[in-house]
């Protein structure tokens, strides 16, 4: 079976432009007018493979609870939530949030950032009580700002994205980072033609972070894993999540590697997991540092079969200084065996090989409140609220999307946005 590569069709001020996909498998975008991304065919496995693959033995049983069928969730429309606003990323926290009352113990004054920082002063909220979320604990909050409406008003029990609890978002401005071995800002054209960022092993990597960002400026490093398709045809995942597109507004260093075969793990000889690990310790020796930039922390996202050797590989114990949140894309519905320690949103289309991941009792573990559930364009959102800071745990269910139906640039700007609200 041969699919059309996931192609990214962009929502314009004009009108909006439809990913369409015809009965012979073949997909167009349709609208006024269309962002012009190369388009390439890619192979995805049949779905029968799935039961029949060799897999490595941390894959096997992961893989086996996912043949269970279509999922659950309904697909029916949700109504959209009216608790409260987008999330928004608008200000730095050094723009909006320089001063406030500071906490003299126990409880802040109701309204003026709920419940202060442990340990030091709160500045951070919002005046507007419960759509803050929680400050910080330890030191000084400055996420937000104590002024109505001049840090973004996230989404009622959300997480707030407001700035960091320590630095400016933009870093230094008198001390620009610039790393002379890999140029800022992606690949420079079609991500199929274009060079590649940089290699390790003799592989390629693609790599995304910001141009105008200084010394000391909070990032996330984000792997991004491929499913199963031919070497030749790995970046396909470029477009089909392309949170690259947030590297430069939400402070992200984007990085995807190519496995040496179709799928990460199975039948490479050993060689994957020691040449991510080895990505993994370039891109903290690279990128992080004195004059460098301030990496908070590390997500791992993975399509189809990237999806399930990202559930495991995320967890390794070797990463748990490093690992605060994972994302598998339709192909992973059994929960994290780590998901108490780190956040986790999952995603799955309506005709796909199985459900999004249950999150049962594991937000509840970490401060969550009772999940929203909302629609955001084509796609519903159930998002836990009120987490304990830097937690996040949230699910997308993509109606009227198959297998390898890209995720909807929308839906992508908001996992951008949760991503950076728990940014720890």
């Amino acid at each position: 079976m041969r699919l059309a590569a996931p192609t990214r069709c962009t929502q314009l001020d004009d009108g909006i432009v439809e990913l369409v996909t015809a009965c012979d498998g073949s997909r167009s975008c349709r609208g006024p007018q269309v962002k012009n991304h190369a388009m390439k065919t890619v192979r995805f496995a049949p779905l029968l493979a799935w039961a029949v693959v060799g897999c490595s033995a941390a894959n096997e049983d992961v893989e086996t609870s996912n043949t269970a069928g279509a999922s659950t969730q309904s697909g029916g429309a949700a109504a959209a939530s009216a608790t409260g606003g987008d999330l928004s990323t608008g200000g730095t926290s050094a723009e909006v949030a320089t001063g406030g009352t500071p906490s003299t113990g126990g409880s802040a004054t109701p309204g003026t950032g709920g419940t202060p920082a442990t340990g030091g002063t709160s500045t951070g909220g919002s005046a507007t009580p419960g759509t803050g979320g929680k400050p910080a604990t330890g030191g000084t909050s400055t996420g937000g700002s104590a002024t109505p409406g001049t840090g973004g008003t996230p989404a009622a029990g959300g997480t707030s994205t407001g700035g960091s609890a320590a630095g400016p978002e933009d870093g230094d401005p008198d001390a620009p980072v610039s790393i002379t071995e890999v140029a800022c800002g992606g690949p420079v054209g079609s991500v199929w033609t274009a060079p590649p960022s940089y290699e390790i092993d003799g592989r390629p990597l693609v790599v995304t972070y910001p141009c105008n960002k200084g010394a000391g400026a909070p990032m996330t490093f984000f792997l991004n894993l491929h499913g199963t398709t031919p070497v030749e045809q790995h970046l396909y995942i470029y477009d089909y999540f392309s949170i690259d597109s947030y590297a430069e507004s939400h402070n992200m260093i984007v990085v995807t590697p190519s496995s040496v075969v179709e799928q990460w793990g199975n039948g490479d000889d050993g060689l994957d997991e020691p040449h991510l690990m080895a990505v993994i310790d370039w891109v903290y020796e690279t990128f992080d540092g004195e004059g460098k930039f301030d990496i908070r922390g590390m997500w791992v996202g993975g399509h189809s079969w990237g999806a399930m050797y990202a559930s495991t590989f995320a967890c390794k114990e070797e990463l748990a200084d490093k690992v605060v949140g994972a994302f598998p894309m339709s192909g992973m519905g059994q929960q994290l065996s780590c998901a108490d320690r780190i956040s986790v949103i999952s995603s799955a289309a309506e005709d796909d090989i199985g459900p999004v991941i249950d999150q049962g009792d594991v937000p509840a573990s970490n401060g969550c409140g009772a999940p929203v559930e909302s629609q955001i364009g084509e796609n519903v959102e159930t998002l836990w609220s009120d987490c304990n800071p830097g937690f996040v745990y949230a699910t997308y269910f993509m109606l009227g999307k198959d297998h390898s139906s890209p995720i909807d640039d929308i839906v992508v700007e908001r996992i951008a946005d949760l991503i950076k609200g728990a940014r720890r």
